[in-house]
């Protein structure tokens, strides 16, 4: 038997959770559960399959939702049968919370687990931190403190170079072009030793606050400037 186009599923929509979860939003808006909505609604939907990524099927769902909304309305207004369940509203919304969770998770705002002592004292064990995952797309600056994945690990450490930048340590402090870098964050007394390294296009160097501990750029390389995912904002956990 050959599965109505309405109900089956795309291929990228079987691998792509969020996909699945603004088809199923907007699915529960146009039917509620009923087997079939109105005609609009039903439009709709058959043509959510037709969007390609994250971003087109949100927006298709968004407008898919106010239309199948209107059309329940005006089914209301001519007359036509309608039964008003609260449960059906309070389901919509907890889907479209849900839906919203997911967006920002994945694209607007983590929050990550220290695990080490890398970072002292600006991070410590423990720590959650809320790390943005907008403004990298524009390019990260120098002292920015980011999350990246690097041997298929997640760390958190700082950018002290961009490409172009020579770095060398000499007496115990880190030089950019020649030039101390103030690093007020660090504890007093701290001794940074590094190999003199120009950052090639395409990557940075990062290290860890802590530099008698940290696995950064003197041991791991340089980082992928793609494979930066977020912005350090602060410490969310614990307060204070």
């Amino acid at each position: 038997m050959t599965t109505p186009a309405a109900t089956r599923p795309a291929a990228a929509e079987r691998h792509d959770p969020l996909r699945a979860a603004a088809r199923a939003v907007l699915t529960l808006a146009v039917r509620g559960r009923r087997a079939e909505g109105g005609p609009w609604g039903e439009a709709v939907l058959r043509e959510f399959d037709q969007t390609t990524g994250r971003w087109e099927a949100l927006r298709w769902t968004a407008g898919g939702v106010r239309a199948a909304l209107r059309e329940r309305r005006t089914r209301a207004a001519t007359g036509a049968p309608a039964v008003h369940r609260p449960w059906r509203a309070v389901g919509l919304t907890l889907a479209l919370v849900g839906v919203l969770a997911v967006v920002v998770r994945l694209w607007v705002l983590q929050f990550v687990y220290i695990p080490s002592g890398s970072m002292q004292p600006t991070l410590t064990i423990g720590d959650r931190v809320a790390v943005e995952k907008l403004s990298h797309h524009a390019g990260v600056d120098r002292g920015d403190v980011v999350l990246y994945e690097q041997r298929g690990r997640s760390s958190v450490k700082r950018v002290l170079g961009l490409p172009g930048d020579r770095l060398e340590c000499r007496d115990g402090r880190l030089l950019r072009d020649g030039a101390p870098v103030d690093e007020p964050y660090l504890t007093p007394g701290t001794v940074t030793e590094c190999a003199p390294v120009t950052v090639p296009a395409g990557a940075l160097y990062v290290l860890g606050d802590h530099r008698e501990v940290s696995h950064d750029s003197r041991r791991d390389g340089f980082v992928p400037q793609d494979t930066v995912f977020g912005t350090a904002l602060g410490v969310a956990w614990p307060l204070g």
